[in-house]
């Protein structure tokens, strides 16, 4: 099998790039053109992946760097074949549902210009994504990384509104970017994800913290969740993308991966637990204090990747559930997560509000975006049919193996969040989803960002069921 296909896919996001003057439904029609070529590509290569049965770990290398090794690379296993289909798939229909959304007809931010200058950023933030999903080594981790924080802070203040918001996001990444130019300079020439299984122990646990923290950052863990709740001021898409299935759950990606090849040894358990379980109750004093949606979706998704990181500190204890748990937890948020955001992005698009307590009626008003919305909430919480109910309960039962306190601590930890969460969403859906529609003004809806969310919801039920078996062939490499 040759690597071609998936380079391919990596690299023509960046094409959009060259689109940054284009405007209205040309600029829309060359993005979804290019979006759909690379997803079409990438679908190919998944295929034939698997068609060849999935066992085997291809690596190519393009480009090395001196005493560092190589700096740039493809990892092609199951665990980057699920994460870069899933994330070019969100991409790709995040780009459908931009073509109604980013136009004059938004009711809360209508665009009279600047469609091309977006799909400009996105282009970039999917690349780079695309580029640390397939990634062999640090510093390929490193440079896509900071791509992703120059997109960010260009996308979280598109409409001019949020430039300090943006900076502090940008700025957390950068710390996490400095923390991995550490981690480099401490294990050298074995940055290199394969090698990384050879160093000494005293050296594996000085990357690894580093390492930790790098990725904490990244996934607005402890000590630095307060910058992505701000970030949801940039365009619904974009903050989607960011969520579902780029800088967010690539923070547990790496992560992943550093675990995977270099088995750094339970030293790290109970830092890396606490530190996620102490953010998680945390998450679940800030869901009822909050009105407007999309900062509800991302205390939630702080929340959901806490969920990520409790099943990788279970596999420092040497499970390899822990890993497969944690792609399988990605991997189900991703789709749950781009719906949430529709559904919420579909309110302002219809009603120019996204704050549930000026929003009555959507059974009524916006039914599609209303089902979005509903199974999207409550898939949050973990309830069925959307795929989280599957990863938090296979969360709960493998960690209920775990060491001293953490047999209870971790999976009742999960189970309260969700129960929390259920609850709040449970008390926004008796005042949102009946009575008479508000705002009274007449609204409109997108029969393209419903069809999307349809399509979502379809992708949704079905994922769950696919990549369970997928998901069980990752194993530590070696």
């Amino acid at each position: 099998m040759n690597g071609e296909a998936f380079l391919l896919s990596v690299l023509l996001p960046f094409l959009l790039l060259f689109i940054y003057r284009l405007e209205g439904r040309t600029a829309d029609t060359v993005t979804a053109t290019i979006m759909g070529i690379a997803f079409l590509v990438n679908g190919y290569g998944t295929y034939e992946f698997f068609r060849n049965g999935a066992e085997k770990v291809y690596h190519y290398s393009y480009a090395s760097g001196g005493n560092l090794g190589e700096v740039f690379g493809l990892n092609v296993d199951v665990a980057s074949v699920l994460m870069g289909f899933v994330s070019i798939l969100t991409a790709f229909l995040l780009v459908l549902y931009a073509a109604d959304y980013m136009s004059p007809a938004n009711r809360e931010f209508p665009l009279e210009k600047g469609k091309g200058k977006f799909y400009a950023l996105f282009g970039l933030l999917v690349g780079s994504s695309m580029v640390f999903i397939y990634a062999t080594n640090l510093v390929q981790f490193l440079v896509a990384l900071e791509l992703m924080a120059i997109a960010l802070l260009f996308l979280v203040d598109f409409y001019g509104n949020a430039r300090g918001k943006a900076l502090k996001g940008f700025l957390v990444l950068n710390l996490a970017v400095l923390l991995l130019l550490i981690a480099v300079a401490v294990l050298g020439g074995s940055q290199e994800l394969a090698k990384m299984g050879g160093v000494d122990q005293s050296t594996k646990d000085t990357a690894f913290a580093l390492l930790i923290f790098a990725a904490l950052a990244m996934s607005s863990q402890f000590f630095f969740y307060s910058w992505l709740p701000d970030a949801t001021a940039g365009p619904v898409p974009a903050s989607a993308y960011i969520h579902a299935a780029s800088i967010i759950p690539l923070g547990s990606f790496m992560l992943f991966r550093v675990i995977q090849y270099m088995n750094p040894g339970k030293d790290e358990f109970w830092l890396l637990g606490l530190l996620t379980v102490a953010l998680i109750i945390l998450m679940m004093i800030y869901y009822p204090l909050q009105r407007d949606g999309k900062r509800l979706i991302a205390y939630s998704t702080i929340a959901q990747a806490g969920v990520a990181y409790i099943t990788l500190a279970y596999a420092l204890l040497g499970h390899v559930e822990g890993l497969q748990i944690a792609v399988y937890q990605v991997v189900n948020h991703a789709f749950v997560k781009a719906l949430a955001f529709m559904s919420v992005g579909a309110f302002a698009y219809s009603l120019g509000t996204t704050d549930f307590s000026r929003i009555r009626g959507i059974r009524k008003s916006l039914p599609w975006a209303s089902v979005g919305w509903f199974l999207s909430f409550l898939g949050l919480a973990g309830v069925l049919p959307l795929g989280l109910f599957f990863s938090k309960a296979f969360t709960i039962m493998s960690t209920r193996h775990a060491e001293g306190i953490a047999s209870w601590l971790f999976p009742g930890t999960v189970l309260f969040d969700a129960a929390i969460f259920l609850v709040v969403v449970l008390l926004w859906f008796r005042k949102i989803f009946f009575g008479e529609p508000e705002p009274v003004a007449e609204t409109h809806s997108s029969k393209l960002m419903s069809a999307v969310m349809v399509v979502l919801i379809l992708i949704g039920i079905v994922a769950p069921w696919v990549t369970l078996d997928v998901v069980m062939k990752i194993g530590f490499a070696g």
